[in-house]
């Protein structure tokens, strides 16, 4: 999607915020809700009544049904305002139940057929990185809504509440907004909600972790772990010591399974050792080409050649290596901590000396600045409002209820005083017996209760401030690991691969370029890392850089780079590498 929307959009929605105001999370529950005379009277949504001072589902809740498309496989809510609890809530606040059309296993087929034929829903909602293709035909077709006229109609309260960053981000050429994200996160959120700012600045799901209780027995210390040399060297003692844990053998170091490490583990080194996709002048390239990457490469190579770094990693499932470290038998794993937080949870619950650190970086022998790209979340879905739906006003209007603190709040905690309630410093807390339905049969309490049950709008900047954190030794312990590499972490929204992965369209020569560029990479890095002499290595090096180059490379890079300089442009930034900046921000 286009990123640059129109400056004078933004400085109206921030206006706006300034002069109505944000609502602080320990008011959600005192947003304006309609009173039995309005509701009923309610009939007319048109432009006359519309106000930026009212949410404007207020302004008619007569029933209605709307009927929504979720594209997402595995999500199967069917609306019962009888017997579930916060269904119950909303249609009786709003006068609308939902029909929910549910996606089966090939999402993109199942909406192309539906598209096919004209039959589609009044609201729809998609994988945004999972049915890409869809979403640009969705709005190059005219068959969705903008969204921006349906808030100037029937509610402009809704420009109030909405990120400007986030409307900047998704606004098309065209200057028009056709869908509003959810999970999605900017800056201005974390500026209102400033509990949860470190959350977001400091955590990573990439991270190193090392055995602690192994350490100490061996009498390795972190600054060992923190340079390359002195790191082989290490892993080099656990193997000649031959460890044990509960009569398994303990592997030295372990990478991500057969399918992730590429992208994860050698992306956790890579940042470890300071390879950046940024060049001197700002300019985007191939992470791939720099001497940073490369020397990673030359790292796993070591790792494999020195028999530290075993061939079954490469082959092993995610299961199989959750297993491993469920039984305590990996010193070092390096790549996807979030993957593979059961497994650290697990061990620790069985024994509470086996706990992992973090590395913060290991450092390259030559020297580079460790530098781990920060980017905050752009999204997960995309929800969309069909243009030729008969209810666009009630559409949008349960839109912007659904993303109000008011709707967050009832969607996650239902009604104060009688689901929830405020504590002291202004969070909110499930009652008792819900919390224990919840933890006992999380299914049965799902249809009683229906509490996170709509995911579509969510706003998880502002739920994780008002939400009570659950804080034990065993939670800190496991929320800590995620904040290892925070030390070197720096902000890359404009550089970030994933906020560039529609810097193409779908079925472009760069798309095309770009599939069989991915299936070349996984098939030649096995034989760089495998290599079995310096020469060997800088061979197959050199020419999967070639290759890269014949397959099209060349053309990414500078689809990529248009996207990344007219990022930088609309944010006003040149450089954002510590490389180059010398600062970690």
């Amino acid at each position: 999607m286009k990123k640059t929307a129109t400056a004078l959009l933004s400085i109206c929605l921030s206006l706006t915020l300034v002069l109505t105001g944000c609502s602080k999370a320990g008011n959600a529950n005192n947003e304006s809700t309609p009173s039995p005379t309005a509701a009923a009277g309610s009939g007319d949504t048109g432009a006359n009544t519309a106000t930026a001072s009212e949410p404007g589902w207020t302004s008619n809740t007569a029933p209605a049904t709307l009927s929504w498309y979720v594209g997402v496989p595995g999500y199967s809510k069917k609306w019962d305002a009888q017997n579930n609890y916060v269904d119950k809530l909303i249609t009786g606040e709003t006068g609308v139940s939902v029909d929910y059309v549910l996606a089966g296993n090939d999402v993109n087929s199942e909406f192309n057929v539906m598209m096919a034929t004209g039959n589609l829903p009044d609201i729809i909602t998609l994988d945004r990185w999972n049915s890409n293709s869809l979403i640009q035909t969705l709005m190059s077709s005219g068959t969705v809504a903008p969204l921006n006229k349906l808030m100037e109609e029937y509610d402009p309260y809704l420009t109030t509440i909405l990120p400007p960053s986030m409307v900047d981000w998704y606004t098309q050429p065209d200057g028009n907004l056709y869908s509003i994200p959810n999970y999605y996160v900017s800056p201005e959120m974390l500026d209102q909600y400033p509990g949860v700012k470190k959350f977001y600045n400091e955590r990573s799901n990439g991270q190193i972790l090392v055995r602690q209780d192994i350490m100490n027995d061996l009498g390795i210390t972190m600054e060992d772990l923190q340079q390359e040399d002195s790191l082989i060297a290490a892993l080099k003692k656990v193997k000649a010591a031959g460890v044990k844990y509960n009569g398994m053998d303990v592997i030295p170091v372990y990478l991500d399974d057969k399918d992730k490490y590429i992208n994860d583990s050698l992306g956790v080194l890579s940042g470890s050792f300071g390879a950046v996709s940024e060049t001197e002048d700002g300019s985007y390239s191939d992470v791939r080409r720099t001497s940073e990457f490369k020397n990673v490469l030359k790292f796993v190579n070591r790792l494999y050649s020195e028999e530290l770094l075993s061939l079954e990693n490469f082959t092993s499932d995610h299961n199989q290596i959750a297993e491993k470290m469920t039984q305590g038998s990996i010193f070092m794993k390096i790549g996807s901590y979030a993957d593979y937080k059961d497994p650290v949870n697990n061990l620790y619950q069985a024994d509470k000396e086996a706990k992992y650190v973090t590395v913060d970086a290991i450092q390259s022998k030559e020297g580079t600045l460790p530098q781990y790209g920060r980017s905050l979340n752009k999204g997960w879905t995309l929800t969309f409002i069909n243009k030729k739906s008969k209810q666009q006003d009630r559409a949008i209007q349960f839109l912007e209820y659904l993303y109000s603190e008011h709707g967050q709040t009832v969607n996650s905690f239902g009604k104060e005083g009688e689901t929830f309630t405020v504590t002291a410093d202004g969070k909110y807390k499930l009652n008792a017996e819900i919390e224990e339905a919840i933890n006992k049969d999380w299914n049965a309490a799902s249809k009683k209760w229906g509490f996170d049950s709509i995911w579509w709008m969510v706003n998880e900047v502002w739920l994780k401030d008002v939400k009570e954190a659950e804080k034990t030794e065993q939670t800190e312990y496991m929320d800590k690991l995620f904040s290892g590499t925070a030390k070197y972490m720096f902000s890359n929204d404009v550089m970030d691969s994933g906020n560039l992965f529609d810097a193409y369209e779908p079925g472009s020569k760069e798309a095309n370029a770009e599939a069989k560029i991915n299936v070349y990479w996984a098939q030649v890095v096995p034989k760089i890392i495998f290599a079995k002499s310096d020469a060997e290595f800088e061979s197959v090096y050199t020419e999967a850089l070639a290759t890269l180059d014949k397959l099209g490379l060349k053309d990414i890079e500078a689809a990529k780079n248009a996207r990344v300089q007219e990022l930088k442009e609309a944010t006003g930034t040149k450089l954002v590498s510590p490389k180059y900046t010398g600062t970690y921000q």
